[in-house]
């Protein structure tokens, strides 16, 4: 009976340690529970928490440092052994294993939103292409001579222009990006240097010639067509249709003389823009305004058509 008693002992004193060594493994996979990294690009990585803290991952191959949350193995469908999946898919065979501490890469579903931020366009700050604006424009203002006959054609008047200055004021509305509407006023001055009478020349100055002025105030429907882009870089051609309000003054011999009448009037346009902010574009323009048949108050002259060129630049605000 003492020889069974000592070999129980013995047995006892070799399981003893056994026991004490058990226990932390069990205490280590309770607090060492299983969490899931998911990275910018939708890339899904399982690993232990214990894992976490062994090195910094900055998932330069996934687009940026991942979230942790925590491991639902019934949710994301995978399914530790030696325990139930709470879904009604089928149970997972013999042969599926517990991740390890290696990555377990899970793809993202094709309707996952990429929060990677795509780069900007250059038409991101264009502002509204639709809708409602305003433009102005200031510009040096060129008028060709003008030629008429006068005394019931017995003689023959030229009238050379020094360069002016032009002013556009014009409300419009965008109806595409591409294609838009507006009324157009704007005021154009000219100094008159020379008058030619026959082959008498007199300039602005001299006792015979003392001064004068060309005023013109055309009022013009216009339409304008823009090329759409990618850049803030964009052309435009533009035509308008309208009258122009003429007012002329001038003092020879001395005498003076002013007429003012309307005329019908037609101009043509082109030029570029360039975004500056949303909604503001900066532009530059050459105009060319014509009187096809300029007519003199109270008088029947005969005067050719007067064309006006205009180099312009400006500051168009859309709504």
């Amino acid at each position: 009976m003492y020889k069974y008693v000592k070999y129980i002992t013995v047995i006892l004193a070799v399981l003893a340690p056994i026991g004490v060594y058990a226990e932390p493994a069990v205490t280590t996979s309770t607090n060492d529970p299983m969490v899931m990294k998911i990275y910018p690009d939708g890339t899904k990585v399982v690993v232990r928490w214990s894992e976490i803290g062994k090195a910094v991952d900055n998932g330069e191959k996934h687009g940026g440092a991942p979230r942790i949350i925590a491991y639902d193995p019934g949710k994301d469908g995978i399914v530790p052994i030696g325990q139930q999946a709470t879904t009604v898919s089928p149970a997972p065979s013999a042969s599926t294993s517990m991740p390890s501490a290696s990555s377990v890469v899970i793809p993202e579903s094709s309707k996952a939103v990429n929060t990677t931020p795509s780069p900007m366009s250059d038409t991101d700050n264009y502002g509204p292409m639709e809708g409602f604006g305003f433009r102005s424009n200031v510009g040096v203002a060129f008028q060709q001579s003008q030629s008429l006959r006068i005394n019931t054609g017995e003689n023959y008047l030229s009238v050379a222009f020094q360069p002016g200055i032009r002013f556009d004021i014009e409300p419009f509305y965008n109806v595409t990006d591409w294609f838009s509407v507006g009324v157009e006023s704007a005021f154009i001055y000219n100094q008159i240097h020379a008058i030619h009478i026959d082959d008498d020349a007199l300039y602005s100055g001299s006792p015979d010639f003392g001064n004068g002025y060309f005023y013109q105030v055309p009022i013009l429907m216009n339409v304008r067509f823009q090329f759409p882009g990618e850049g803030p870089f964009r052309g435009f051609c533009g035509a308008g249709i309208g009258g122009v309000w003429d007012f002329q003054t001038l003092s020879v011999y001395g005498q003076n003389a002013t007429s003012y009448q309307w005329n019908y009037a037609f101009q043509l346009a082109a030029g570029f823009t360039c975004n500056l902010a949303s909604g503001l574009d900066f532009e530059t323009s050459f105009k060319t305004l014509c009187t096809p048949n300029p007519l003199l108050q109270h008088s029947d002259s005969q005067t050719k058509a007067a064309y006006s060129y205009t180099a312009e630049v400006g500051l168009a605000y859309r709504f």
